[in-house]
């Protein structure tokens, strides 16, 4: 920032003062650098506009707020127009409105909307709810996460989702597990809905990185091609894991929030994992080993332990059976939201 003592006595201390009350915004002091750049080329406007990629019109105006405003007036103004339109609902349908959300602070603008109807007084939900925004009746927070799920949607598996194929739907899904010493492995987990056939591995964080390479490993060892993956909503099955299910043209469902029921087929596997597995003193704090006995008793899952929901078969042999197409159980299993 130059300043000019020659112009006015005093001036620099009345720049000073002026910038303790005001202080340059940093797009104002590179517009000073481009003002001085300005002087020292002789005032030559198109040089000064083609060196720093402006136009002419530009570095115009803002030498003449510099010329009339000193410094202070390169600091950028408020856009906000000076006369604002006025609101045109009347006194009777604000007052109502307002009324009946204080009564049921819970409910949405659609239902006080149909309240009022009742009542006589008709006006649009749209109406309502900026009534509501201008009295400062709406949870702000509420209202900016339930925009952002408006935006991107999360898709939900459709109602009566019917599964007759290995592979139709994979839930996945992830268990802490405690290690001596305070240390936590997390186990990643699919199961295929149809056949009980599941893949299990550990990683030390729930990144959505790990939850990529997960997927990359159910894809290799499952002995079937995944149609459909099922998962909650943490942020392990966000970013790298749904741009995989992209890149491999996979469906990616959501369970709905707080809805650990419709992923209960992983949830109850998590159940047996902690009876079968956890709880016969496996557990040590060396992940390679850990790896090692997790690999082990997936192996177990898979070809030794007969499941009940299976008629007592174990996975690999229902899977056999299928492929020869008789089944001792059901063949269609329709999942529920």
């Amino acid at each position: 920032m130059t300043i000019y003592g020659s112009i006015l006595p005093g001036a620099i201390s009345i720049a000073r003062w002026a910038n303790k009350i005001q202080p340059l915004t940093a797009q104002a002091k590179h517009t000073l650098k481009v003002l001085d750049w300005h002087r020292t080329h002789g005032n030559n406007i198109s040089l000064t506009a083609r060196h720093f990629c402006l136009t002419r019109k530009t570095v115009a105006s803002w030498q003449y707020k510099f010329s009339c405003y000193g410094p202070i007036g390169l600091n950028q103004q408020s856009r906000k127009p000076k006369h604002l339109r006025q609101p045109t609902t009347s006194k009777q349908i604000t007052s109502e409105a307002v009324t009946l959300k204080k009564q049921y602070p819970a409910w949405s603008k659609y239902k006080i909307q149909k309240l009022m109807e009742h009542k006589g007084v008709k006006t649009s939900a749209s109406t309502v709810g900026r009534i509501f925004k201008r009295k400062g009746l709406i949870n702000k927070k509420v209202s900016a996460k339930r925009r952002k799920a408006a935006i991107r949607p999360k898709a939900r598996f459709p109602r009566g989702f019917r599964v007759s194929n290995p592979g139709d739907m994979v839930q996945i899904d992830t268990k802490q597990v405690n290690l001596i010493a305070g240390r936590k492995l997390y186990q990643f987990t699919a199961i295929d809905v149809l056949t009980k056939q599941r893949v299990l591995r550990y990683y030390p964080s729930l990144s959505s990185k790990n939850g990529s390479l997960f997927l990359q490993e159910c894809i290799e060892t499952f002995p079937f091609t995944i149609r459909a993956v099922q998962t909650d909503n943490g942020s392990e099955f966000l970013k790298s894991f749904h741009a995989t299910c992209l890149e491999r043209t996979i469906p990616h469902y959501f369970i709905y929030p707080r809805t650990p029921k419709q992923n209960a087929y992983v949830e109850n596997s998590h159940g047996s994992d902690e009876k079968e597995f956890y709880l016969q003193g496996i557990v040590c704090s060396n992940l390679l080993v850990m790896q090692t006995r997790l690999k082990q008793w997936q192996n177990t899952w898979n070809e030794i332990r007969p499941h009940a929901a299976l008629n007592y078969l174990t996975p690999k042999e229902y899977f056999m059976k299928w492929q020869h197409g008789r089944l001792p159980t059901k063949d269609t299993i329709t999942l529920q939201t």
